[in-house]
């Protein structure tokens, strides 16, 4: 620390901010490696019996019996449209979890190594593996509306202040212009 303190190409206001090892270890396990294992639980538990259901079925055969044809049950269109679904909506969880633990690994490895290695990661590995965890906040709208068709016609409807060729088109037709109004201090939709 003193070394660092005492470098004549230091700044003087620069603040030095050194952890013991169970404080790294601690604060790394508490804020990145629980938060980790349990999000790769979840999505293993999401995603396991998706894999089982996509895989087909083979039935064992006894002994001296001939192969039997495939019974072909005509797929009902909810159930294949529910699961094309949320397996995209597994797909999409995978990457961005995929991308937080991507950004904020080399941080937080290098947070729990430091102190075993006296100290030696150089002070601009550090800033640049903290600024990557910062990136992923900012990586999050981009990744959503890149994979999710609703949050990116939001997210246009919002950026382009509410151009209604962003709008989804209502089931009902034209819909009818509506005004609100404020009665007793809560707001009422009039048509």
């Amino acid at each position: 620390i003193q070394q660092r303190q005492f470098n004549k190409a230091s700044n003087s206001t620069y603040c030095i901010f050194m952890v013991n090892k169970p404080y790294a270890i601690t604060c790394s396990v508490v804020a990145f490696y629980i938060p980790f294992l349990l999000m790769v639980l979840a999505y293993h538990r999401i995603y396991a019996p998706r894999q089982r259901l996509q895989e087909p079925q083979q039935h064992p055969q006894k002994a001296g019996q001939y192969p039997q044809e495939p019974r072909h049950h005509p797929p009902d269109q909810h159930s294949s449209h529910r699961m094309k679904t949320e397996t995209k909506a597994a797909k999409t969880l995978c990457i961005i979890m995929g991308c937080f633990c991507l950004c904020w690994a080399p941080f937080f490895v290098t947070n729990i190594v430091d102190p075993f290695i006296n100290y030696t990661v150089p002070g601009k590995l550090w800033t640049a593996f903290l600024w990557l965890g910062y990136i992923n906040s900012g990586l999050n709208p981009f990744l959503y509306a890149f994979l999710n068709k609703a949050f990116r016609r939001a997210f246009l409807i919002i950026l382009c202040c509410g151009d209604e060729r962003y709008r989804r088109p209502s089931i009902l037709g034209q819909t009818v212009p509506c005004s609100t109004t404020t009665i007793n201090g809560s707001t009422h939709v009039l048509r």
